[in-house]
């Protein structure tokens, strides 16, 4: 944690330097530590976010640092790992970020640059958007765009170096529908060129004659083009002190896969400094064409060891209490259960046997503990 405050806020006061203190107007910081684990995974995820706003409240400047330090012993790195029931992965991820957004005549404009690293996998993302408000400031259009440039390595093989390219564009509609009501149309699309497989995920073959089983790197097609849309709808109860906000997303894409995701969060308002949220979300996918537990074809053109590429469905309910220490102080904290059931997918230790298959499933508990402070 210290490591992630120390780097954030190096990086957002080299940008208040910039602009000078004393046209800053106000500065927010969030920090938020996180912990994921299942039993087979464990992530802790410490990070920092501030923004300030400057020159009469017209332009901010965002800057932000997050890792992800993971260890693994999961179904696939026991399967394919060289210690077999003993195998265990552990990596470390640094990502850094900053933005600018300025207003505009009935709008705004924003850039923003991301930097992820691991010691196998670096990425870069460049981000644009802009807002323009219609109808007296009732109705927003909203267009956003990035492009990102992934280098794949492998640590188990130094020669392996690929990459993947991807562009988003994003589409947005907000709407007031009342003084306490609003809803938001999304569509999103993504296109991914390049490769998109894993330099460590193995692909599970069986010969339907001698029963052997045998395993390969996996090949996925160097394409996929990605659609999402969505529509939200937010709610304020004033004879509660509630907000409700809804949500329904559907997927699809290229390889075949879709997606239902259904989501729902009411925050509840028991005192002027204590409230708490209390949110569900529940996701249901279908397989891409091309995913098998174990192929049976040797010719098969694309095959996958990507259990996520499986059908499954998960629920995801989750508790928010927040309480403000001072007008300009609130702590937080996020208490998550993560429950995934997969259909088509196999729990499989013994690369050898299928003998101790069984379905996977996946139950996670998720922690985080946050501050927000505003100067």
């Amino acid at each position: 944690m210290k490591i992630a405050l120390r780097l954030g806020f190096t990086l957002f006061a080299a940008s208040a330097l910039f602009i000078g203190p004393a046209a800053l107007a106000e500065t927010d910081v969030d920090v938020l530590a996180r912990q994921y684990d299942d039993g087979r995974t464990y992530v802790f995820s410490p990070a920092v976010d501030a923004s300030a706003t400057f020159n009469n409240d017209t332009m901010t400047i965002t800057a932000g640092h997050a890792q992800d330090i993971l260890t693994s012993s999961s179904a696939d790195v026991i399967t394919f790992g060289s210690k077999g029931l003993d195998s265990k992965i552990a990596d470390r991820r640094f990502e850094y970020s900053g933005g600018f957004t300025t207003i505009i005549p009935d709008g705004t404009l924003s850039i923003g640059y991301i930097q992820s690293d691991e010691n196998d996998y670096h990425s870069k993302t460049v981000t644009a958007g802009a807002t323009r408000e219609f109808n007296t400031k009732n109705t927003v259009a909203s267009f956003g765009f990035s492009n990102g440039h992934d280098n794949i390595q492998s640590s188990s093989n130094k020669s392996f170096n690929e990459f993947m390219l991807n562009q988003v564009y994003s589409l947005s509609l907000t709407q007031i529908l009342s003084k306490v009501s609003l809803a938001q149309l999304i569509y999103d699309f993504r296109v991914e060129n390049g490769f998109l497989a894993s330099p460590y995920r193995r692909a599970k073959f069986e010969d339907t004659t001698s029963g052997i089983i045998s395993a390969r790197d996996e090949n996925h097609p160097r394409t996929r083009n990605r659609n999402a849309f969505a529509l939200k709808y937010n709610h304020y109860i004033e004879s509660w002190k509630s907000s409700t906000s809804s949500m329904y997303r559907f997927y699809i894409d290229s390889w075949g896969v879709t997606s239902h995701t259904v989501e729902g969060r009411l925050t509840k308002e028991f005192s002027p400094k204590f409230s708490l949220g209390v949110s569900l979300r529940y996701y249901m996918q279908s397989a891409a064409r091309f995913y098998e537990a174990y192929y049976t074809d040797p010719s098969a053109p694309f095959y996958t060891g990507n259990n996520t590429l499986a059908t499954y469905n998960s629920l995801l309910i989750g508790l928010r209490p927040s309480y403000l220490l001072t007008e300009k102080i609130q702590i937080f904290a996020k208490l998550e259960d993560y429950e995934v059931r997969f259909s088509n997918a196999l729990d499989a230790y013994q690369l050898t046997t299928k003998a101790d298959d069984k379905t996977l499933s996946i139950s996670a508990k998720v922690i985080g503990l946050g501050l927000d402070a505003k100067f």
